[in-house]
């Protein structure tokens, strides 16, 4: 990687998901966390009061995880894996904040259905009040919107707080990308 990737990495999720709104103590619900490039920093965010799930429905993703907790000495993510459109085994309304960066396009959820599904499933775990991250990627390739993203979201009972345009690495690139903060209403 280049130097300014990795600098950014050294630096840039922790204040990324500060402005995303985790806090110390925390729980947290990373999905589709892959190697976990935001669940170790928000791991080390939420600190040992807190807690990081970091779900995905690959487990060689969910061992470098894991393996990257260790090495670091976090004590405080569970990894969860979970089939593609299978249940998520975590108690309902008991979650924080739910980060859902770069998987909320067609290369994991082509069908509407299986997106609705989706955003039924973290409107349950996430508490009253609580916080949706999402980072939408890939949409024009899918031949979709933002608008029309937003409004699958807010049809899920959402309702969106703000956005911001961080930089981030996607694809081994820095990139400026849009999050949208959502609130579960409550």
């Amino acid at each position: 990687m280049t130097d300014k990737i990795d600098k950014w990495l050294r630096n840039g999720p922790e204040a990324v998901l500060r402005k995303a709104a985790l806090r110390e103590g925390y729980r947290v619900l990373d999905f589709g966390c892959k190697q976990g490039r935001y669940a170790i920093p928000a791991a080390r965010i939420v600190g040992d009061s807190g807690l990081v799930y970091a779900v995905d429905k690959d487990k060689q993703g969910l061992r470098e995880v894991k393996r990257q907790a260790d090495k670091e000495g976090l004590r405080n993510i569970n990894t969860v894996h979970v089939a593609q459109y299978g249940a998520i085994p975590i108690r309902a309304g008991t979650i924080d904040v739910i980060l859902i960066y770069d998987v909320l396009h067609g290369g994991y959820f082509p069908e509407k259905a299986q997106r609705d599904n989706l955003l039924r499933k973290v409107h349950t775990l996430l508490r009253p009040g609580g916080v949706l991250s999402c980072c939408l990627t890939h949409l024009r390739q899918f031949g979709w919107t933002y608008k029309e993203t937003l409004a699958e979201i807010t049809d899920a009972g959402f309702r969106l707080r703000r956005q911001f345009r961080p930089t981030l690495v996607h694809e081994n690139k820095l990139v400026r990308v849009r999050i949208f903060q959502f609130t579960k209403p409550g």
